[in-house]
């Protein structure tokens, strides 16, 4: 990823305000289930600026590309090169996600593409992004997030969370599968 235009700089930042919004309890807002729901948005804008025929796909169904096998990684990068700028230090020997169910996100990809996108979309569209630039801002605001959870949560767990969320979002059909003619 070439430095993030001022554009995509903005949308990181709505992007984290809007998921730490629609995550919010009583409790607060859970960590893994934030980390994770940006980061499957990622993937998600990632997924849509593929461009793929998915007129007989379902949502949630597996969509396995080479394009995904190419890009995605970008995104992790894009994360890596992110939290060392912001100061969060990783150790590759501890990277990865968790088994203990306190660590995992609280909804599944689907409830948080559902959640999350109405409102990501909308950001994307008032600042001009295309699909790939929404996804690496939502690649930036994923470490803004995990550095906002190191209090928390280890960024090494965090990292590996937001890597699979990366994952997901690229190779899973969001919900609609095919977004209405008013989609960037």
């Amino acid at each position: 990823m070439v430095s993030p235009t001022k554009e995509q700089q903005d949308a990181a930042q709505q992007f984290v305000g809007l998921a730490i919004e629609a995550f919010k309890s009583e409790m607060g807002v859970h960590a893994e289930t934030a980390i994770a729901g940006t980061a499957r948005m990622a993937g998600t804008f990632l997924f849509r600026s593929f461009g793929f025929p998915l007129a007989s796909i379902q949502p949630g169904q597996a969509v396995l590309s080479d394009a995904a096998n190419e890009q995605g990684p970008k995104l992790i990068q894009a994360l890596g090169s992110v939290l060392a700028h912001i100061g969060v230090a990783l150790d590759r020997a501890k990277l990865g996600a968790s088994k203990e169910p306190e660590h995992q996100p609280q909804l599944d990809f689907l409830a948080t593409q559902k959640q999350l996108e109405p409102t990501f979309s909308r950001a994307m569209q008032a600042l001009g992004l295309s699909y790939l630039q929404a996804a690496e801002s939502a690649a930036i605001a994923t470490a803004i997030l995990i550095k906002q959870c190191v209090p928390v949560l280890d960024p090494n767990l965090a990292f590996g969370i937001a890597a699979y969320g990366f994952v997901e979002g690229s190779k899973t059909a969001p919900d609609p599968v095919v977004l209405g003619s008013g989609a960037v």
